[in-house]
């Protein structure tokens, strides 16, 4: 496997689900995470293909929220590189250029808050957002643990990746699904609804799909249910 981890997140993520799935894993940190600079969007998907380039095949990418995006275009641009694809929680970007140009200046906004407030006081902002949590905040507990597994990071990294990893700043992908051959798993939580439906409508387009929409889950389903989560990449990754 190879997994891409989401925005403030380091490639440790994985671990849980890995232990329990079994396999080879890598999970690197993206750039603008764990210390490493931001780059453009172009750059991380060569980034990601050279992961994939080193990988023992057969290669499972997997990507989860920002990483799903990124894991999509590497796929698109190297499909000689990907046996399977699981994209988790994930967005083919923005398809209407105004849309798109408007969310690039949130995007921007929102480095340049996170530059002025510091990646501590960023994060417990970023954490308590309900979509986390299928609408509902999310438990204190949960919020801890999140912040300690994100740290490491820096606040010029996470602000560039903003920049120049959002969904503002990368092409959009949705038309271009038909063009995947390879299996493709789509899945989200149910209680995420965007993301459920965004499953449901690439599942719709790829050639070979599996969509799952886990109920009673929102956004952060890799962290907040790593069980359900090994357990459907590790019969995924087997064919099954």
């Amino acid at each position: 496997y190879l997994a891409l981890h989401g925005f403030t997140q380091r490639g440790a993520m994985w671990a849980g689900v890995a232990a329990l799935a079994g396999g080879d894993w890598r999970a690197p940190d993206l750039p603008g995470h764990g210390g490493r600079p931001a780059v453009s969007w172009a750059e991380a998907v060569n980034l990601c293909a050279g992961w994939l380039a080193e990988a023992p095949a057969p290669r499972t990418l997997v990507g989860y929220s920002m990483g799903g995006r990124l894991a999509l275009a590497a796929a698109l641009a190297h499909p000689d590189l990907v046996d399977r694809m699981a994209l988790l929680s994930a967005s083919p970007g923005i398809a209407g250029p105004a849309e798109r140009q408007r969310r690039a200046a949130d995007d921007r906004a929102l480095a340049k808050r996170l530059e002025g407030a510091g990646v501590d006081a960023f994060l417990e902002e970023w954490l308590a957002r309900p979509w986390f949590g299928g609408g509902k905040v999310p438990p204190p507990e949960w919020r801890a643990a999140e912040r300690a597994a994100r740290a490491g990071s820096t606040a010029a990294g996470l602000a560039g990746a903003l920049r120049l990893l959002g969904q503002g700043a990368q092409p959009y992908l949705g038309d271009r699904l038909q063009e995947l051959r390879m299996p493709v798993l789509f899945a989200a939580g149910a209680a995420d609804e965007r993301y459920a439906a965004l499953a449901g409508a690439m599942g719709g387009r790829a050639v070979h799909a599996r969509v799952v929409v886990m109920p009673g889950v929102g956004h952060a389903l890799v962290g907040q249910h790593p069980e359900e989560v090994a357990a459907l990449l590790a019969s995924f990754a087997s064919g099954a």
